[in-house]
């Protein structure tokens, strides 16, 4: 049976091109901020979770070094791809990247120092459940470490490709933008990271630059989960929708995609 995840890992690694267009200008900035939440120190063993193409892993591959174990886990094989060979160039060969379903991946038995997840518990198709179970791959004093979009991220983006989308089908709003909404904000964040049982979290946040364009903008439509929107429509609406999108996003005069992000640590005890 063909779960969420499956789902999800299917729609990133269809537009893997696409997504890695970006990586330089978007992902990779939000990965770095990931890693550096996390306080990696040398010889740590870390678990990237739902780690696309490496935007947090390989940072995290660098700050502990050599000697440590990092392990990327997706579902998105096009992904892990591109992941894979940017660790190879690297020569980050104590990073593995793995096509597995995270909530079920084996951990070493005395669990990982850190399990960090950038952009990726709200997908989950029940994020409370599941961002536990991550939270059980940490050994005792381990650090959980996630990324999410704060409140207002990509709104005159998402809205144009909202907008456009709803020219040519209806749109039901996805579960995981629901599952976003709980936690989009620094204080709802931190409830969440304790009532999961973590300890004393600490919540960050981080803008970024973005520029965009008319002509760029349609990469991360087509390269991210909004392009679940697009199922189903022949490619003749498909182009209209990449008209009307672009026509949007002139006429509201949106220039940048407005990278607005919350970062939480907290620790288990165990």
């Amino acid at each position: 049976m063909t779960t969420g995840e499956n789902i999800v890992g299917d729609v990133f690694s269809a537009g893997a091109r696409e997504f890695h267009s970006w990586s330089r200008v978007l992902w990779d900035p939000v990965g770095e901020v990931t890693a550096e939440a996390a306080g990696l120190t040398g010889g740590e063993s870390v678990l990237d979770a739902c780690c696309g193409a490496g935007a947090s892993a390989l940072p995290a591959a660098r700050a502990v070094g050599a000697a440590s174990r990092v392990d990327a886990v997706d579902l998105a094989d096009g992904l892990l791809a591109i992941g894979e060979r940017r660790a190879r160039e690297e020569g980050l060969a104590h990073l593995r990247f793995h096509r597995h379903e995270v909530t079920s991946w084996p951990a070493p038995g005395p669990g990982y120092d850190v399990v960090q997840c950038g952009l990726g518990v709200f997908f989950f198709p029940d994020m409370d459940r599941d961002s536990a179970a991550l939270t059980r791959m940490l050994r005792p004093g381990g650090r959980f470490v996630v990324t999410v979009w704060e409140k207002g991220a990509l709104g005159g983006w998402q809205a144009a490709l909202r907008g456009a989308v709803l020219t040519q089908r209806d749109l039901p709003r996805p579960p995981q933008m629901d599952q976003l909404a709980r936690i989009d904000t620094a204080g709802a964040l931190a409830a969440w990271l304790t009532d999961l049982g973590g300890s004393q979290p600490r919540v960050g946040r981080r803008r970024f630059e973005a520029p965009l364009s008319p002509e760029t903008g349609w990469a991360p439509a087509t390269g991210s989960g909004t392009r679940r929107m697009l199922d189903g429509l022949s490619p003749a609406a498909v182009e209209r929708v990449r008209a009307e999108f672009t026509a949007r996003l002139t006429a509201d005069s949106v220039t940048d995609l407005d990278v607005r992000a919350l970062t939480g640590t907290t620790r288990f005890p165990g």
